[in-house]
Parts: structure tokens; sequence; C-alpha cells
């Protein structure tokens, strides 16, 4: 009843609470050149040079003769005078724009403008999104019955913890319970309230394990493999520190996961779910390790050898330097002599400040006047691709240990909530064609992420008073960098398609959602952002046709082995370069409510003209450089490439797909300054690649052609589809 009668009065009071501000132009004859949102007021309306410039509550907007730049303000890192005429804006998903104007005293005036714009908000309210929800609802009030359920995420959200649990098949008799002891956060502040825990693990275990755990975050399970009862766990590094401290309870319930696993297997998989071979652990009753080892004895022979505990994977994400190193911040790792059947292993991966370093690089690299002779090279320096390479290849080891070994993995970094979340959940993604739908993506983005605790509001620098640029970092957005890179390797894999990442992008660091505001679900909680702001997904639901991939088919491969060297990804242009984004709906149409009357599936999202950085970067390429046609050189295009391709692998990585389609056919049109688009890797040597190109496509140009052919067929359903539907509401 608090809930309704405080929704009701933000209904009716949002006017008062969020009021429109005053116009101010530059020049009397001068109009807002967008089409406001619901809550958006505009504040300035001036004049650039050859450019109407306008700042609202919510957005940047610079109309040029030939483009548009529409950026929300939360999108944008800095401001700066590059000269004294030139307003140089860097934006925190790499873009770059840059403004001209006619005065240097017009320049400092929007300079201060738009500084004071974009620092971090004093409190959460000042956020757009908040704005937003309230006029949305106060607009909508009168078709509340019809609209107001648009603005939450669905049932599959909402209830995922129930849903997943009973959908993956956890043995809640014998082998698992869930344990409430952080209901109400009252253990661990970034951890979800319902976590996962062998069945005979107590309470008070939990609290002793909590106090060895960094920010004790205790291994919860997160993941069951249907067939064959593997789990996948996540946590906090141990608290060893130099004097190399020891916890009992921390070793048994590690070898407990094991042992759940084992007993998770056997109930399952011989249906051993009648009274006389299993107990109720849902209060946390003690199992000890001998009437565990007693039950096991009492099956047969050759079931008693299927059902022994596999060895667990402690995968550490951070090299063993770095982990020794956090012993003397009271930190550590795991000693394989106090942890008997576990193995660890350190994934070597980077912390934030060199991932923060290396993307600065790429931005850097992305919005200069392009060296077509060494870009490559370039490329390679910003060791972006790299540290994509290191993610995959270990959320794939967690895929053959769980999928081939039938082994359970534990997961921790230092904290869990930044390599730990990216490493599980594309572990996740590979595992389970589930988390590959629309509706499991969202899922598995609550799940991870938002529930287990990333820093969002920290790493996307629009907290409050989040003025430490040493926390921001670009977890997320590299996490969806490997998606793509996994959509590329696998086109008919995945429901959404390359623009839904996309927007996931933009609006992940853009407040108009209040999906990713906060650093945990306990702040969001107390902030009530589920009931003041609307869900992102309710504008990347399953409904929306401009995310659909074409080339979908639920039919396609159940555990993708994707291949992860570096020479096999491609820089994500639609993200990193400038004219090539697949869709850029326009976040004017990007309202959660349908217009009255029409369907929520038939909604349009339209399309902004195409957003470009303002230093003539793909003018000089195409004036200087010929256009270098990426498809001769797609990891997938031929059989010889295939070849070269699994000669670079293991043999136990297995097949990754001979699907001749690399993606869903939208970024075709997307050009990178000297075939920046290439899927060959900055660390391969320009001259061999091209060898490698030439031996692989000078048998196979009657192929290449017909794939060629393919490609462009495809390439432009999708955009017929897109301008169909913008056609539609316009």
């Amino acid at each position: 009843q608090d809930e309704e009668t405080q929704h009701s009065l933000e209904c009716i009071q949002a006017n008062q609470i969020f009021p429109r501000k005053q116009l101010i132009r530059e020049d009397e004859n001068l109009q807002v050149p967008f089409i406001e949102l619901h809550g958006e007021s505009t504040e300035y309306v001036g004049r650039a040079e050859d450019a109407i410039i306008a700042l609202s509550n919510y957005r940047l907007h610079i109309k040029f003769k030939e483009s548009v730049v529409n950026v929300p303000l939360q999108l944008i890192e800095s401001v700066e005078c590059r000269d004294i005429f030139q307003l140089h804006l860097t934006c925190k998903d790499c873009k770059v724009i840059r403004c001209q104007f006619s005065t240097f005293e017009q320049c400092q005036d929007w300079l201060k403008r738009l500084n004071n714009a974009i620092r971090p908000p004093s409190k959460i309210e000042d956020l757009f999104s908040f704005a937003y929800h309230a006029w949305c609802m106060e607009v909508y009030a009168s078709e509340k019955e019809q609209h107001g359920d648009l603005c939450r995420p669905g049932e599959h959200v909402t209830s995922r913890f129930k849903n997943e649990v009973e959908r993956m098949g956890f043995d809640m008799n014998n082998a698992w319970r869930i344990s409430n002891i952080n209901e109400k956060y009252k253990l661990c502040g970034s951890y979800p309230q319902e976590i996962i825990v062998p069945a005979w693990i107590t309470d008070k275990e939990l609290e002793s394990v909590a106090s060895f755990r960094s920010w004790k975050r205790i291994p919860a399970v997160v993941y069951r493999h249907q067939s064959n009862g593997a789990v996948i766990s996540r946590c906090g590094q141990p608290e060893v520190s130099w004097w190399g401290w020891r916890n009992a309870d921390d070793e048994h319930l590690v070898q407990s996961v094991a042992k759940a696993c084992a007993s998770d297997s056997r109930s399952n998989g011989n249906k051993l779910m009648n009274g006389n071979c299993s107990r109720d652990f849902s209060n946390g009753g003690d199992l000890s390790d001998v009437e565990f080892d007693s039950s096991i004895s009492n099956a047969s022979g050759a079931e008693s050898l299927a059902i022994q505990p596999q060895k667990l994977l402690i995968l550490d994400a951070r090299s063993y330097a770095a982990a020794v190193a956090n012993r003397a911040k009271g930190g550590g790792c795991e000693c394989p002599e106090y942890y008997p059947n576990c193995e660890v292993v350190f994934m070597g991966m980077a912390n934030i400040h060199s991932i923060r370093k290396s993307f600065q690089s790429l931005r850097l690299l992305c919005t200069q006047m392009p060296d077509p002779g060494n870009w490559l090279s370039a490329l390679e320096s910003t060791k972006w691709l790299q540290h994509l390479s290191v993610l995959l290849k270990s959320a794939l080891l967690v895929v053959h240990a769980v999928d081939r070994d039938q082994r359970p993995v534990l997961v921790h970094c230092s904290d869990g909530w930044d390599r730990t979340p990216q490493i599980v959940a594309l572990a996740k993604l590979l595992l389970d064609p589930y988390y590959r739908t629309t509706e499991g993506f969202q899922v598995l983005v609550e799940m991870e992420w938002l529930d287990f605790g990333h820093k969002f509001a920290d790493r996307c620098g629009h907290g409050e008073n989040s003025d430490d640029l040493n926390e921001r970092c670009p977890v997320f957005l590299q996490w969806l960098d490997c998606v793509h890179q996994l959509q590329r390797q696998f086109p008919c894999s995945f429901e959404f398609n390359e623009a839904f990442l996309v927007k996931l992008v933009q609006h992940t660091y853009s407040c108009l959602f209040g999906t990713f505001l906060c650093n945990n679900a306990k702040e969001r909680g107390e902030k009530h952002t589920q009931e003041r702001t609307c869900s992102v997904w309710s504008l990347l639901r399953a409904a929306n046709k401009a995310f659909r991939n074409l080339l979908y088919s639920s039919q396609s491969e159940s555990v993708l082995y994707p291949v992860c060297h570096v020479r096999n990804l491609m820089l994500w242009s639609a993200v990193y370069l400038p004219c090539s984004s697949p869709s850029t709906p326009a976040d004017d149409t990007c309202a959660p409510y349908p217009a009255p009357g029409s369907s929520p599936e038939d909604q349009p999202l339209g399309r902004l003209p195409k957003t470009r950085s303002f230093d003539n970067l793909t003018t000089a390429c195409d004036s200087s450089v010929p256009t270098t046609n990426r498809r001769s050189s797609d990891p997938s295009l031929n059989e010889k490439w295939q070849e070269h391709r699994r000669s670079l692998e293991l043999s136990s990585l297995g097949n990754p797909g001979d699907d001749p389609f690399d993606g869903d056919g939208l970024s075709k049109q997307g050009r990178a300054p000297a075939g920046a688009e290439l899927s060959v890797a900055a660390g391969v040597a320009e001259g061999q690649m091209e060898n490698i190109l030439q031996e692989a496509t000078k048998d196979d140009v009657g192929l290449e052609e017909h794939l060629r052919g393919s490609l462009e067929t495809v390439g432009k359903g999708d955009e017929i589809a897109l301008d169909k539907e913008k056609r539609t509401e316009n």
C-alpha cells in the first residue's frame, strides 16, 4: 500500500518533482531540433559553426548539415577545449565528438555548460531516468492497465532465481539447498538474498566462511550442467595475507561443492528420489563427511565408481604473481595443500587499471587520422584484442571442465565483481542455449552482473559523487565485446542481433533506464530504482523486431567452442568506429510504451542519421585507400581457412562451426580504416596473414562469390526490415 501511495504521488506531482527548465536561445529564431522525451526539457539552443547545438537534461544534440550527433549526457566522459574554437568530447563508448565554434567566448560558454551537465550527480534522483519514469507514469496514468506493465521487465526476469533453480534441475533433496543467510543483505551487501550451497553446509559455517572471503563474498553456486550435474560457483579471494591464514569451514565448503555434484549426478541420473534414499536439508541440516561417504558406499560397485567426487577446478582470474601480491593487502589465493581434490589455475587476466589504459589507447587510435600502413600494428599495441582473447580462453577453460570433464569449477579474482562475472557469464553463455535467447540473456545479465554486485555506478561513473577516475573501467563493455565475437563465429546461435548489443552498450551509460544504476542490489533496493525507473529490457524485449537475428536457429549447437586466438577476433566497428553502427535507434522512440492502439510487438524502432566523429576519418580513408572487403578474410569463409584455423588450435578445442555467414548481416555498411574490420589479428604479421589468405582463397573463388552474394542478400534483408520500421514510425 505504501508503494502504491508513493507511486500515485509521483504520478500526480511529476511536474513539481521534476519541473521543466526555462529554455535559453542564442537566437530567437532557433527551435529545439529534436522531439523531447517524457520528462526531458531543453535548456540551451545555440549555433556552432555550420551546426545547431542543443542541450537538455538528458542529451547533447548537434545538428550538422549532413549528419546528427545525439548523445546522452552520461555517455560523455570528458569535455575539453583542444584549441580556442573547438570542443573535444570524449565518450565512454569510445566515440569522440568535435564541435567548432565561431568565437572563443561561445566555445567557453558551452564548455562550462557541458562540464556542469556531465558531472556525477550529487543525488541519484538527478539522473534523467527518474524524471523520465515519473513523466511517463503521469502521461499514461489514464491508460495504466494497458501500458503500466511495459515499463517493467518480464516475469522471466522478476522470478529469475526460482525459475533458474527449477530449469537447471538442482537436486534440492540430497545435494543442494537455498540459504537465506543473506536475507535483507545482512551477511554481504553485494550478494543476492538467496544463494545455493551444498545441502549439509550450515548457516553457521557460511558465516565463518564469510569472515575469510573478500567482502564476505562466499562460494555460491550459480550454474548446474543439466546432463552431468557439474556446477559453476563464484566467490571473492580468500584472505590468506602474509600470515598464511586458513579457515577449516572454507576448506570444507569448497570440497563439499564437489561432493554435492557427485550426489546430485547420482540422484538425477538414477532417479533415486524416494523417501528411502533422500533427506531434506532445506533447513541447513548438517550432513557429515562420514554420512556422505557412507551413502556412497551403499551403492553398487560400478555406481560407486561413477559418483566419486571429481577434482574441483579453482580458476583464479589473476596471474600467480598478482595473487601473491594481494597477500600484502590481506588477500591471496588457495593453497592446494589445504584444499585436497582441488586444482588451482591462474589465468593472468589484467586488472581494471590495465583494461582502462588499453581502452583509452583503443579510443585514441579509433579517433585519430589513420595511418593505413601501421593501423594493424597500432591496434595490436592497444592490447584490447589480447585482453578479449584471454577472457575467452578463461571462459572456454570453464566450459571444458564442466561439459567435457564433468568437473565442478570455482571462479574468483580479487573481489569477485569484475573479472569473475566476465568469466562466469561468458561460460554460461557458451554452455547453455537458453542464455543465447533474448529472454535468457536478460536473465544472465541480471543474475551474474546485477545480483552479484558488479559496481556499475563506479565503473560507469554515474553514481552519486563518483569522481574517482581510478574506479572507472569498461568491464561490462569488454564482456559485451566478447559476446559480439561469439555472434561473429556462431551467427545462427543467438536470437538477438548485433544491434541489440550496440544499444545495450549505449544504455549501460545513458541513464535513460534504471537497470544499471547503483553498485549492487542492496543499493537499488534502498533507492527503489525498480519502482521509480524503467527497465532497459522494456526496450530490448524479445518482441522488438529490430533486435531479432534473422539467422537464428534454436537447433544450432548446444555448447559453443569458439576459437580464441587474437588473429580470429575482430575490432567491434559498430561501437568503436564512426559511421558503422548497424542500427542507432533514436532515443525519442525508445519509450517503453507503444502508441495508443498499437501492439507492442509491432512497435517500430526508428534510426538516427549516421553519427560520425568530425575529423574526416572515413573520408580520409575512402579517398586515399581502396576499401578492403573483409569478407575474404572471415575465419569461416571456406574449408582451407577452416583447416588453417583448426591447425592453430589444440585438437581438444573442437570445431567452432563451419557456417559461412559471419554475422547477422547488419554491419556490412560499416567501413574501417585500412581494413580495420579484417578478422586478422594485430598479433599476426601482415605479410604472413596475406599469404594465408591467398592460400585459403586461391582455389575457392567460386565459393567466395557465392557466399558474398548470400551475405549481401542477408544484409539487405535486415536493412529492408529496419528501413520499413523506420518509415512506419515516420
